[in-house]
């Protein structure tokens, strides 16, 4: 598959998170990827498996957000 560019990946994002589906499946990746709170655990090795997910629902709301785009999409 050919690569795609930032400027549409963002958008790929938009398109599919700001359906119903979407938001129902970015308030299942929030709960599950403790977006709202602590990643810390005693248990060996869980802090760094939360942060994982944590990061992971971070890299997809950054991508939602238009201003990061912004000037990419100004200079298209």
């Amino acid at each position: 598959m050919p690569e795609t560019s930032p400027l549409e990946l963002h958008r790929a994002y938009r398109r599919l998170f700001e359906t119903a589906d979407g938001r129902t499946v970015m308030a299942d990746l929030e709960r599950r990827g403790c977006f709202m709170r602590p990643t810390y655990s005693t248990d060996r090795g869980r802090t760094e498996f939360n942060e994982g997910r944590r990061s992971l629902v971070l890299h997809v709301k950054q991508m939602l957000e238009p201003e990061n785009f912004i000037e990419k999409e100004n200079n298209r």
